[in-house]
């Protein structure tokens, strides 16, 4: 048995890339975050027993407000470290980060990364 706690399509403003126009005028990023629990998240139908998915929001928007990154890669892991860091009960986390305007001259719905991390790994 596997228990998930997850957040999708999270919409931050952002100053993370690597031109100029980026970090100056910011743009959106959409994040997905899938914490997989080492126990099972009704185990005592208590709050503090599990992943608060208010707190994953509020821990990703601390961390892209006091943080510029150059790439959305290591935006993805500071979130997956911090996430980790945090909550005990996340064995794995996977975060993806999309980047719906990306300064490319492709025409795309979005780009972005997705990257898991587990506790022992």
């Amino acid at each position: 048995m596997t228990d998930r706690i997850f957040v999708s399509n999270l919409c931050l403003h952002g100053f993370h890339g690597v031109h100029k126009a980026e970090k100056s005028l910011g743009q959106k990023f959409f994040i997905d975050i899938d914490c997989r629990l080492g126990q099972p998240a009704t185990s005592t139908d208590q709050m503090e027993e599990t992943v608060h998915y208010g707190e994953v929001c509020d821990l990703a928007e601390d961390l892209s407000g006091k943080t510029v990154f150059n790439l959305i890669e290591t935006f993805a892991e500071r979130i997956a470290d911090a996430i980790l860091a945090k909550w005990d009960i996340v064995e794995e986390v996977t975060v993806t980060v999309r980047k719906p305007s990306a300064p490319i001259r492709h025409l795309v719905d979005h780009v972005g990364v997705s990257i898991t991390r587990t506790r022992n790994g």
